[in-house]
């Protein structure tokens, strides 16, 4: 006598809605893991360390204000207008510019970068 399998449905789907929500968004991150795999990938005359960076690529979530916010998608937006969109930056990037420049800046005027950082996370509170 054969076996009969047991079917999965609804009713007896052994993911809770939460486990369902988790798993979908794991899907999410791998699509987007190999998106920024393939944005990232560069032509073959640049440096190993240069491409050592990018292969140490890793994702941070930070709150920002609404106004930095509005500022980032504006910037991107004229950005797309100039350059065409298939050619424009993604926003990640010129987050990562823009950190990389401030992290060079606090190096020549650390002073003058700290009291604007305090000066905003004071805005913050």
């Amino acid at each position: 006598m054969a076996k009969r399998r047991a079917r999965l449905t609804d009713e007896n789907d052994p993911l809770s809605s939460t486990d369902k929500v988790l798993a979908g968004f794991e899907q999410l991150s791998q699509s987007a893991s190999k998106q920024v795999n393939k944005s990232t990938s560069q032509p073959p005359n640049h440096t190993a360390s240069q491409q050592a960076d990018k292969s140490t690529n890793r994702k941070a979530t930070f709150q920002l204000s609404e106004a930095v916010l509005q500022q980032l998608d504006k910037f991107h937006l004229q950005l797309q207008l100039e350059l065409g969109k298939g050619s424009a930056p993604y926003k990640e990037v010129i987050v990562e510019e823009a950190l990389a420049r401030l992290l060079e800046q606090a190096g020549e005027n650390r002073d003058e970068l700290l009291r604007a950082l305090r000066d905003r996370q004071e805005l913050r509170k």
